[in-house]
């Protein structure tokens, strides 16, 4: 396996991979979703382009959902797809920082009974709960995209924990 493939583990709770096509990133996703439960929240962070949908299509995959029903919500702001346990998908592109998205209802948006996916969560820093999973995609070449995974907390980092692991046996 080539070095740029491989996964490393930097420190407690972080995991970096490359992904080598759009499909890869949506592997990607789909093992990241077939581990969340009820109440988990992602932050995902990257250009336009960078990947970050197309995740979120193998993540819906994951969770039972249609990946094909997923889109970006950049202009509707949210969507939710029903799966095995509810999809929150939010767009925080269109939003100021911070000051704009005072008026999302962060109770519902966060439930215990929701899964939470958002788009372009730099935007939104100051709304995000106490503990979520922050993912950067940033581009690497035409088809390849480097993903980061910083956890903030215990339960996101076990996840980055189980997904090191999962994408170590995948790669090999």
């Amino acid at each position: 396996m080539a070095a740029s493939r491989r996964s490393s583990q930097q420190a407690s709770g972080t995991f970096e991979c490359v992904t080598q096509s759009a499909e890869e990133t949506r592997q990607l996703g789909e093992r990241l979703g077939g581990r969340l439960q009820p109440g988990d929240v992602l932050g995902l962070i990257g250009e336009l382009g960078s990947g970050k949908t197309t995740f979120i299509q193998g993540l819906a995959r994951g969770l039972g959902i249609e990946p094909d029903q997923v889109k970006s919500p950049t202009f509707v702001l949210m969507r939710e797809y029903a799966g095995r346990t509810p999809l929150i998908h939010l767009d925080g592109y269109r939003l100021e920082q911070g000051s704009s998205a005072v008026w999302l209802d962060l109770e519902w948006l966060f439930s215990p009974k929701r899964i939470t996916v958002i788009e372009w969560a730099d935007r939104v820093a100051d709304c995000l709960p106490p503990e979520y999973m922050e993912l950067r995609f940033a581009y690497k070449t035409t088809n390849q995209r480097t993903v980061s995974a910083v956890a903030h907390g215990a339960r996101a980092a076990q996840i980055i924990s189980e997904i090191q692991k999962t994408h170590e046996t995948v790669s090999h």
